[in-house]
């Protein structure tokens, strides 16, 4: 029944206390909310941390959506999902955690126990070294900047770069990094 009413009927429902509306939601966004988490990197934490980050991000958007103002719900996911997401990966780089310090050492705070730390650890420091030798001194503050949640234009210009030629090297960074993950024992 729940999955023949529109995406409105079931905000209505939910706002209204119905516990059965949200699940039929969530599956109809959950695709949505997975693409957007592949989008970013999360520090100390996995894509289905980002997934969960995105699916609070998805509830926001239930919880408070109002036809009224003219947007399409979708969008509105969209736009939820995102900042949450991207909150997330804010927090994760704050001054306390932050993974690329001045001495280009890779810091991650988990929850883990001290063996999966250290095996978290060499992981992040063969990942950071092999950052460190395949990216160039521009590409390796892009990808400062991006990890920390700017905007291509934003990144551009801190670069003396356009947004497209942020976007270019941002393109060519995933593929090196895609590449030594190929290679590392990841």
């Amino acid at each position: 029944m729940y999955e023949k009413l529109s995406d409105n009927e079931l905000i209505a429902l939910h706002q209204s206390g119905d516990a059965e509306a949200f699940p039929v939601i969530l599956e109809r966004y959950k695709e949505l909310v997975k693409s957007i988490a592949r989008s970013y990197f999360l520090v100390g934490g996995d894509r289905d941390d980002l997934v969960q980050e995105g699916v609070l991000g998805l509830l926001k958007a239930v919880n408070t959506f109002d036809k009224e103002r003219g947007a399409s719900f979708k969008t509105f996911v969209y736009r939820c999902v995102s900042a949450s997401i991207q909150n997330a990966v804010k927090k994760s780089l704050s001054k306390g955690n932050m993974p690329l310090n001045d001495s280009d050492e890779l810091k991650l705070v988990s929850p883990f126990n001290p063996e999966e730390m250290l095996l978290i650890g060499e992981r992040g420091r063969a990942l950071n070294d092999g950052a460190n030798a395949a990216l160039s001194e521009l590409e390796f503050k892009i990808l400062r900047y991006y990890l920390a949640g700017m905007t291509y234009g934003e990144i551009g210009k801190l670069t003396g770069r356009s947004a497209k030629s942020a976007d270019n090297a941002l393109q060519r960074i995933k593929k090196k990094l895609i590449k030594i993950i190929g290679e590392g024992d990841f």
